[in-house]
């Protein structure tokens, strides 16, 4: 499966202490979570920053190991010349050991592997474009912001503060996860694979300069690195195989929607925006009606008086 293909490449916890809450912006349509917990787990090309987990390919490995790969590829080469060869002259004669040809080929290898060395950067992005649709195929993305009031979050992705955010407890185990959902028939591989890479929130770092990798060492941190200018967004990740969804949809983007039920359980409260309708207070205010939500507290936003700060204050 993908899931072991790119598991080279998830290996690294993140040692930054998790905060005890994290917050998921929404728009007014996202509403319907209310009624079937489901959330979705984003592929990155269909995130909105087109550098998602888009690192930089400088080539494939270190000078040590192109040489190594190099002299391997010609060593295939020489074999398949070599049954070429006998093959073209079968019943002519004794047929050559292929030491003995091999050593006809011998004085042009340092020549013909330097050349190839020369030629490997024509692959680099085709190898970027592979990684990338792995990437899109095996890893899917719930994004979590550490704080509830940030105006830019909102507007973004609260629907210009008429959406709402939820509030999440991240010790629940839905953000702990160490074995595949009950549903999947995983592999004991992809089970361990699942549980070293998958399941587990992870922050994101945020730097100038666009990582630039070679694909042997490239450790996990530089596919979860976003430029600074997304600094404010403040987040953390847990990532899941799309595979694993409980419910998956066609999205109009090509992307398949890959939904993820949630606890109830693991939500503390839903804070709506202060430009929010009654229409989604109304709908809201039934979480108090349901036993697995009647815990869940709502809150509205209020713009401050004097100060560029939101509050959020208890619904009754």
């Amino acid at each position: 499966m993908v899931l072991c293909a790119i598991a080279y490449y998830l290996f690294m916890k993140t040692p930054r202490k998790l905060p005890s809450t994290l917050y998921k912006y929404m728009a007014v349509e996202r509403s319907t979570f209310f009624d079937d917990w489901l959330i979705r787990f984003t592929q990155p090309r269909a995130l909105n920053d087109p550098f998602e987990m888009r690192p930089y390919i400088n080539g494939y490995g270190n000078p040590e190991e192109m040489l190594d790969i190099a002299a391997r590829n010609w060593e295939k080469w020489a074999h398949e010349q070599y049954d070429s060869y006998n093959s073209n002259h079968k019943g002519h004669g004794d047929v050559m050991q292929f030491d003995i040809f091999r050593a006809k080929l011998e004085p042009n290898r340092a020549e013909m592997m330097q050349e190839a060395l020369l030629r490997a950067p024509e692959y680099n992005h085709s190898m970027a474009a592979r990684i990338e649709e792995m990437m899109n195929k095996g890893v899917g993305v719930l994004s979590l912001c550490e704080h509830a009031d940030i105006g830019l979050m909102w507007s973004h992705y609260g629907e210009s503060h008429s959406g709402f955010v939820v509030e999440f407890d991240a010790r629940s185990p839905f953000f702990h996860q160490v074995t595949p959902p009950e549903h999947v028939n995983a592999s004991s591989e992809d089970a361990a694979a699942f549980a070293e890479e998958f399941g587990y929130l992870r922050h994101i770092n945020y730097q100038e300069q666009r990582p630039s990798v070679v694909v042997t060492e490239m450790p996990f941190d530089t596919i979860m690195t976003k430029g600074k200018a997304w600094e404010y967004e403040c987040e953390w990740r847990l990532l899941m195989p799309p595979d694993y969804a409980d419910v998956t949809k066609q999205d109009i983007k090509g992307f398949p929607l890959c939904l993820f039920k949630v606890p109830p359980n693991s939500i503390k409260a839903i804070l709506l925006g202060c430009n929010a309708d009654d229409d989604l207070l109304k709908k809201t205010l039934t979480l108090r009606e349901r036993p697995e939500s009647k815990h869940i507290r709502i809150e509205k936003a209020r713009i401050d008086e004097r100060e560029f700060r939101l509050h959020f204050e208890t619904v009754q």
